[in-house]
């Protein structure tokens, strides 16, 4: 696995040094400029018998967020940028995290290489597309946990974010539209506390819990103008010992034309468990194995702009549906669920239409329904039909 990293990342490195444009001389970026940008939301939700994750009722369910982005300009070469998202917990209480905290260096036109804390390049959503304000609805799709809540539909995979290194290349091919390229290494996954795995924690942390890295990349072909596709892997050893493997690749498709837009990902993972038969004597141990539980999944987001039709009223509507459908499977056998799966997994429909104040501020009004798969199991069947109403805004 090794082998196969360092390969990669000489393979990037090399191709970079290729390249025939450099860094230009005479950089028109401010030497030491501070800056700060970032985004924010205000959601109220409103949904019967609400629950958190450990299924207390919510009393508050008006929810709100500021992301504050520092940069800074240190050379023609260096750029710093960090994020840090401020929000409330149910208690009323402050808390504070940090998103990412990296440093860039311009290598040359094409080439950047980003060493710190940082959003991995693992399909669109997580990267580029999760801010409030950027994203079309007011929740996220059905895949993503972790991030924004998403009720009883666990969510089968986090937005990605960890410490390490990555090397990002972009290939102008004139007409042909152009390439990307990521290949990144990082401390990689974690096992969760107490579990015999199967239980993968992806949030970053200081030091790792073995010897071993992850590793990854996005590869991407853009159509330009319009139309971008990209396929991501992620692997990495996750357990103490180090000997249980965790994968995942991701595959998305993004178009984007002059009044709509349709973008998805479809998503797959596997994670090695191990395990012990019940033994067939008193006294005796049973047949240990190793398993994979995967989980995979998909969603589809369309969007439309009422301008098309002409009419200046109309000119700040957008209509937005997404559907998200997501699954786990124990050794070939859909129908067992792991204990901490057990009723999240499902579909999603969400619509919804967004008023846009500005160009970066917008009032969304969206609607959700939550089918549950086993639903006795887990959550008990708990109702997940969600009204959101939320005023997102960037700056």
């Amino acid at each position: 696995m090794k082998n196969g990293l360092l390969q990669s990342v000489v393979a990037a490195t090399s191709m970079s040094l290729m390249t025939t444009v450099n860094a230009q001389e005479n950089s028109t970026l401010d030497i030491g400029r501070f800056a700060i940008a970032g985004y924010g939301d205000v959601t109220y939700i409103n949904q019967s018998n609400m629950k958190d994750e450990a299924g207390n009722d919510i009393q508050n369910n008006v929810v709100a967020r500021f992301v504050p982005i520092f940069l800074f300009q240190l050379s023609e070469k260096i750029h710093i940028e960090a994020e840090l998202e401020f929000s409330t917990n149910a208690e009323g209480e402050t808390e504070t995290e940090l998103e990412y905290a990296n440093m860039d260096y311009f290598f040359n036109d094409n080439t950047i290489i980003t060493a710190g804390k940082f959003l991995l390049p693992f399909g669109q959503f997580g990267v580029n597309l999760h801010p409030s304000w950027i994203n079309k609805a007011a929740s996220n799709p059905g895949l993503y946990g972790g991030h924004g809540g998403n009720g009883s539909l666990g969510g089968i995979t986090s937005i990605l974010g960890d410490t390490g290194i990555n090397i990002a290349n972009t290939w102008n091919l004139g007409d042909a539209g152009r390439i990307f390229t990521d290949f990144y290494t990082v401390s990689g996954p974690r096992q969760e506390a107490g579990d015999h795995g199967g239980g993968v924690e992806m949030s970053a942390k200081n030091g790792d819990n073995n010897n071993t890295m992850a590793f990854g990349g996005r590869i991407a072909y853009a159509f330009l103008p319009e139309w971008e596709v990209g396929v991501s892997y992620y692997s990495g050893k996750y357990s103490n010992d180090g000997d249980l493997n965790y994968d995942a690749y991701n595959i998305d498709i993004n178009w984007v034309g002059s009044y709509a837009s349709v973008r998805g990902e479809i998503f797959g993972s596997s994670a090695e468990t191990e395990g012990e038969d019940d033994p067939i004597e008193v006294d005796e141990h049973g047949e240990e194995w190793v398993k994979d539980f995967d989980k995979s999944g998909w969603y589809i987001q369309g969007t439309w702009q009422a301008r098309e039709l002409g009419k200046a009223w109309l000119n700040p509507v957008e209509f937005v549906v997404r559907y998200s459908d997501i699954k786990s499977d124990f050794d070939g056998s859909i129908g067992h669920d792991f204990e901490e799966d057990a009723g999240k997994m499902g579909s999603r429909i969400y619509y919804g239409v967004n008023y846009w104040l500005e160009p970066s501020a917008v009032l969304k009004l969206g609607a959700e329904s939550t089918s549950i798969d086993n639903e006795g199991a887990g959550h008990g069947g708990i109702v997940d039909d969600r009204v959101f109403l939320q005023l997102a805004f960037g700056f």
